[in-house]
């Protein structure tokens, strides 16, 4: 049986190996960012340990992250025998901080960034080649090969038959427009089935509030109720910035060899043809940043499965944003791509150096902030996070209920058809579904929109 010291040692090491791979492979920068990770103000105390992993792996690609933690670990346990003493806040003594409850606040972490196959704690389904990876799908392994599409022949093909994805370009409220990249069927349900028996098993940071059963953008806004600042900051092109190697990244840190994670990731990956991306429909033309990612291999926004891989993701990402924002005694959550964090007292004083240090944390980990989306709210204004106001307590905004209101009495008096402006399919779901989030903070509102709703003649709806 594992002693309680061994557990929280091998918990360490995979933070530590985390830390390790996620940057620049020279000792400084691994050092430093395993002190930020761990909350630590100094990377000096790593560097001994950051240069003996260096000379057992000059090359990182030659090391896995469950090698490095293993090798980290080993380490930590020869220092443990060196002092004679338990592995406990010691530790943090022997590595130059001062974190008495240490223990305590990275053993969470520890079990959430395990990077070996537990069936007791990830039910995923267990695999062990592409051909048993086909029979979890339900496909033969012909069609497995194609599916995956490991010749990126996406790219390629001018026959929309031979293609698996629909594109559509959608426009975006600030301008230009977003690329939404939909699996047909039979792909789509392929993911549906790794969403389900792989994906769904394994746990993002608690801090990730979007795409996971049982949470919401109530959940999101909720713990930022009732502080003296909040800030919202705006992960740029949060799908399609996650590439291909990140994800098999994920598939093998869940347990399943380099074989079956190549072709998985094959099966939740795209690269835009070059005939849509020519087709972007912008005045000012398609960002370069963004077209050089699209054309790369990426998370495609439409995919089922596309929202838990990103959520896993940006895990380092949650975990790094987390432990930032306690050091500044403030809060931190994200709903997909919006990051948000409040506090009072030192937090409202120093939040232009954490917007900085967050950035940077942001930048690190492959993602990018879009500037222009960066929100300071201050308790004397309206502070808004997914359209919720959360200055006193939870409730959607005025502006938003006044809106809604009114498209109903439009609705009531015009028709639906002449209501719907935009061309909103299953107009009917979704003025439903407006009202029940307005219900979600405020029912009395809502009963009065209800109301307007009912008296709503669908019957001369096209």
């Amino acid at each position: 049986m594992r002693s309680p010291a061994f557990d929280r040692r091998s918990e360490l090491a995979e933070v530590i190996a985390f830390a390790f791979r996620d940057g620049s492979w020279d000792v400084a920068s691994m050092a430093a960012r395993a002190a930020h990770d761990l909350g630590l103000g100094d990377g000096r105390p790593f560097e001994p340990l950051a240069a003996h992993v260096c000379s057992v792996y000059p090359d990182p690609a030659e090391s896995s992250t469950r090698s490095l933690a293993q090798l980290v670990e080993s380490v930590l346990g020869a220092m443990a025998a060196d002092r004679a003493a338990t592995f406990d806040g010691e530790l943090v003594a022997w590595l130059g901080g001062a974190h008495n409850s240490f223990a305590e606040r990275w053993r969470d972490v520890g079990r959430k960034t395990r990077s070996a196959m537990d069936d007791s704690r990830w039910p995923v389904t267990p695999i062990n080649d592409p051909v048993e990876l086909a029979q979890a799908v339900d496909l033969d392994p012909t069609m497995l090969e194609w599916f995956a599409d490991v010749r990126s022949l996406e790219r390629t093909v001018t026959d929309e038959n031979l293609r698996h994805y629909d594109y559509r370009w959608r426009p975006k409220r600030g301008g230009g427009a977003r690329l939404v990249e939909a699996p047909k069927q039979n792909l789509k349900t392929v993911q549906r089935r790794i969403l389900r028996r792989i994906l769904d098993a394994v746990p993002a940071h608690e801090a990730a509030h979007g795409f996971r059963r049982g949470r919401s953008i109530q959940s999101f806004a909720a713990p930022h109720t009732g502080q003296d600042v909040v800030v919202r900051l705006d992960l740029r092109s949060f799908f399609t910035s996650v590439p291909a190697g990140r994800i098999f990244a994920i598939f093998t840190s869940i347990g399943y060899p380099a074989p079956v994670a190549h072709v998985l990731t094959g099966l939740t990956t795209n690269a835009t043809p070059a005939r849509v991306l020519a087709a972007y429909p912008g005045s000012r033309g398609l960002d370069a940043s963004v077209a050089a990612m699209l054309r790369g291999v990426h998370l495609p926004q439409g995919a089922p499965t596309s929202p838990a891989l990103a959520n896993l993701a940006a895990f380092a990402l949650d975990v790094r944003l987390a432990a930032l924002a306690e050091r500044f005694d403030a809060t931190y959550t994200r709903y997909a791509d919006d990051l948000a964090v409040s506090g009072s007292g030192d937090f409202a004083r120093a939040v232009d150096r954490f917007i900085a240090i967050a950035a940077t944390v942001v930048s690190d980990e492959g993602f990018s902030i879009a500037p222009d989306k960066t929100r300071v709210q201050r308790s004397h204004r309206r502070q808004v996070l997914t359209g919720l106001t959360v200055n006193r307590h939870l409730n959607v905004a005025r502006r938003d209920v006044d809106r809604l209101r009114a498209l109903l009495h439009d609705a009531v008096h015009n028709g639906p058809d002449a209501a719907n402006r935009n061309g909103i399919v299953q107009f009917q779901s979704h003025l439903e579904g407006r009202i029940g989030h307005v219900q979600a903070t405020n029912p009395a509102r809502a009963r009065r929109l209800w109301l307007l709703f009912d008296q709503i003649d669908w019957s001369v709806s096209r």
